[in-house]
């Protein structure tokens, strides 16, 4: 019989590619509601603090442009501070396509 080293076994269990066996005389259980929930909520806000920075990083690239440089693309100095207003962009999207 050939003895299982734990330290070999450790990342198929880690990595997802192994699921550790139920201890005796429990069996497996989906997560509760409120712990669905948690994770839910988790989820939401972590999304939101991404979705946050990368409209940060957008603004500040904008705002590294010069004025010719954001007539170019059809944006003044002003409209940086509106870029992710949806009724901006509609107002825009009826100004370009009619």
């Amino acid at each position: 019989m050939t003895a299982i080293n734990p330290r070999e076994t450790a990342p198929l269990f880690t990595e997802g590619l192994l699921s550790r066996p139920a201890a005796p005389g429990r069996t497996e259980r989906a997560p509760s509601a409120p712990k669905r929930v948690l994770g839910r909520t988790v989820a939401a806000v972590a999304a939101a603090i991404r979705e946050h920075f990368r409209r940060q990083r957008v603004i500040a690239e904008l705002s590294h442009l010069t004025d010719r440089e954001l007539a170019d693309i059809g944006l003044t100095r002003a409209d940086i501070a509106q870029i992710f207003n949806p009724e901006f962009a509609a107002r825009r999207n009826a100004e370009r396509f009619g």
